[in-house]
């Protein structure tokens, strides 16, 4: 097996098990019975997770240098499993906080977005399409992972046993793969500058510098925020919606694993569709499209099946698809050499996406805010993201004065 499908295999590897956090919301009923609270309440363990996820991402680089890309995702597969192990057995909410929303968020993010532009800069003449892979591969488990547990959480009678059987088995599953996948990653050497079809190669300070960046940063805050809220709350939104004389969306499982499904999709269609057409008109009228659906759902809540389930769907998959071609939107606008610290300060704008996920979730919990209304509210992030996207242009070469800090790539030695 040559270098570059040797580092695909394992970070299609990683990725599986990274991305079995997506299945969260899950467990979110069985969670609230146990602890005697709303599902909404459970919901926020999500969004602590998304938000440590994305704020982790920022120490990749230094993680990297210090030691290798296969040493640190065998720790985070490792750090992983141990927070949803101890999750099986924590006595209250705010614990459960802790261990699924720190430990696993921490662990998931560094290992996500290092495997992810260690693997791009690998493949910097198909970026679309492997970044399609791999990041569909992080999307997938949110598919599968519920048709495995599912039988296991209605095993017991109360379901706590059955709850703290699903934690330990996706503990195990996750770190099987996330190890294995680690074991067989490289460092990416650097990519010579003929070979990269950027306008420049930006170092992080002179990213900041640009307005570009600041608009990408927005854009991405805006389809995070629709596709976390979305995603976290399929589960509690379905049985706030349910009305048995009228609707037949089905059980949470099945909800849960259609968006899975969608937002698996959306990777896999983005990732090969920004190989041919410019990644941030995708982006814009994916955001256009989840505005539209934003108010229509919101002004109808509660809708019509069909509508309900259309709409999360195209939430799943626009949200799959946009974080999916991201990274190479900002290789494409600042280098790709430099590719994996500029991203990891874009990426911010997941927190941010996270965060607002968090506030709405903590209204909704209390009852100071209904579903339908977080969705009209959140419309207005939608359409100014929209905006940016169809207006944004790649920023030109770096300034003369800098080039000197431009002519070695700062990846190289991440």
């Amino acid at each position: 097996m040559n270098p570059r499908t040797r580092v695909l295999t394992g970070t299609v590897l990683a990725q599986l098990g990274l991305g079995t956090v997506y299945s969260w919301s899950i467990l979110n009923p069985a969670l609230a019975d146990k602890y005697d609270t709303k599902t909404f309440s459970i919901a926020i363990t999500f969004s602590i997770m998304m938000i440590c996820l994305s704020v982790s991402t920022l120490t990749i680089n230094w993680l990297q240098a210090k030691f290798g890309v296969r040493n640190v995702l065998v720790a985070c597969g490792v750090v992983l499993a141990v927070g949803l192990f101890l999750s099986a057995f924590m006595p209250n909410v705010i614990l459960l906080y802790l261990t699924a929303g720190v430990m696993v968020g921490i662990a998931d993010g560094i290992g996500y977005l290092l495997s992810l532009t260690n693997c791009l800069r690998w493949f910097p003449e198909k970026s679309g399409t492997i970044s399609g892979i791999c990041v569909g591969a992080y999307g997938l488990p949110a598919f599968i992972l519920p048709l495995v547990v599912t039988p296991v959480l209605g095993a017991a009678e109360d379901g706590y046993p059955g709850l703290r059987t699903c934690f330990i088995l996706w503990a195990v599953i996750a770190a099987v793969l996330i190890v294995v996948g680690g074991l067989l990653l490289a460092d990416a050497p650097g990519i010579p500058h003929s070979d990269t079809p950027s306008s420049g190669e930006y170092s992080r300070p002179q990213m900041l510098r640009q307005p570009q960046a600041y608009l990408l940063f927005w854009g991405i805050t805006a389809f995070c925020f629709a596709g976390l809220f979305i995603i976290g709350n399929a589960g509690g939104a379905a049985a706030d919606a349910a009305d048995p004389k009228k609707y037949l969306i089905g059980t949470t499982v099945t909800l849960v694993s259609l968006v899975a499904l969608a937002n698996t999709a959306g990777r896999f269609l983005f990732g090969w569709l920004s190989d041919h057409v410019t990644r941030t008109l995708i982006v814009a009228c994916s955001l256009t499209v989840l505005t539209i659906m934003s108010v229509v759902v919101g002004l109808a809540w509660r809708p019509e099946p069909w509508l309900y389930i259309l709409a999360f769907l195209l939430f799943g998959a626009a949200f799959g698809g946009c974080i999916t071609i991201y990274p190479t939107i900002v290789g494409d606008y600042f280098g790709h050499n430099n590719q994996a610290k500029n991203y990891s300060i874009i990426y911010q704008g997941f927190a941010c996406g996270a965060v607002i996920t968090l506030i709405f979730n903590t209204l909704m919990s209390n009852g100071a805010l209904e579903f339908g209304t977080a969705l009209l509210i959140g419309s207005v992030f939608l359409a100014i993201g929209a905006v940016i996207l169809f207006l944004v242009k790649a920023p030109g070469p770096p300034p003369a004065e800098d080039a000197a800090t431009t002519a070695t790539p700062e990846s190289v030695n991440v």
